[in-house]
């Protein structure tokens, strides 16, 4: 499907081809309405600046000055970079539906850049390589639909499968945003059965019809508060304050990143360091840590020493031993 400036292009096109092409020509070859094909007229003339003119003796348009050119853009070698960065990362993140829809839009910019702007995509992407680690699959025409729900503020009505709880439901969001993190999209909605906000992974939705009932949008910076407030993506009903010291192998990796939003680093001269930082999840931190083993230890709060303490002995009970 072609986007909107596509076809306006097109039509134009079509139209400074001569032949003074009428409204039934143009309806039936773009396959729009009378009114879209107004709406795309009326664009050429008021944002593109295209002199075009209806002749009612030939009952066809005409461009009145058919030499004029389209607006120029220019792009420089590091913007021309970042899109084509993008296409590969997305091309990889988002799975292998969406890599032709970006492919063609990132040729269909190239064709239209200034001849002075000499920039080969293929030579950037020989250079730059994404590796992807437990992407999940998604389907193009879901992510495309959620983000048009978004963007519309239409409500939808879905059916989930829960993983947590290994149950389906059916209940009606109002989709404010998607969200990528570590390989999965999610919706971050609010869901109307919880009456609370909600993050609804992409992959997970079994079925969906977007309604015609619009909603209220969130403000951005509540949205945002809330999606920070998690420690990378879960939420629970209440927000801890997590303090843990790493000891020093571990913590040359700690200090190399940005773990949350509102951390606090403090470095001791032994090399160890203490982070700390709210998390609305202690499961999710629980498995964060898991990989550091005894490198990490929980300082708070107790109930994430409780469940690293259980996870050791159960550990251990596997392996017959007693402590």
């Amino acid at each position: 499907m072609s986007t909107k400036l596509e076809r306006v292009l097109a039509i134009d096109a079509e139209i400074c081809r001569g032949g003074f092409p009428g409204v039934q020509h143009l309806c039936q070859k773009f396959e729009i309405s009378e009114r879209t094909l107004h709406d795309d007229i009326r664009y050429l003339k008021d944002r593109l600046a295209r002199e075009i003119v209806f002749d009612h003796t030939k009952g066809g348009y005409f461009n009145s000055t058919p030499d004029k050119r389209l607006p120029s853009f220019e792009l420089s070698s590091g913007e021309i970079f970042a899109l084509t960065l993008g296409k590969e990362m997305l091309s990889i993140y988002t799975g292998t539906s969406f890599e032709a829809t970006l492919r063609s839009a990132l040729e269909k910019i190239s064709e239209r850049l200034p001849e002075k702007v000499n920039v080969d995509p293929e030579e950037i992407k020989s250079v730059i390589r994404f590796r992807a680690s437990a992407i999940v699959p998604l389907s193009a025409k879901l992510f495309s639909e959620m983000n048009k729900a978004c963007d519309l503020e239409q409500q939808i009505d879905l059916t989930y499968f829960a993983a947590s709880k290994g149950e389906t439901t059916s209940r009606i969001i109002n989709p404010y945003c998607v969200l990528h993190d570590r390989g999965t999209w999610y919706v971050v909605a609010y869901c109307n059965s919880r009456k609370a906000l909600r993050m609804f992974a992409l992959h997970r939705i079994k079925d969906y019809k977007i309604l015609d009932t619009n909603f209220e949008p969130m403000p951005t910076e509540e949205l945002t508060a809330w999606i920070d407030a998690a420690f990378q993506i879960e939420h629970g009903e209440r927000t801890y304050q997590v303090i843990i010291k790493f000891a020093a192998h571990s913590a040359r990796y700690i200090r190399e990143r940005s773990w949350h939003p509102q951390q606090e680093l403090e470095d001791f001269e032994d090399g160890s360091c203490k982070l700390s930082f709210p998390a609305a999840s202690l499961d999710e931190v629980f498995r964060w840590l898991a990989p550091y083993g005894s490198d990490a230890i929980v300082m708070e709060p107790p109930e994430l020493r409780k469940l690293v303490i259980d996870a050791a002995k159960e550990t251990l009970e596997q392996y017959n031993v007693s402590v």
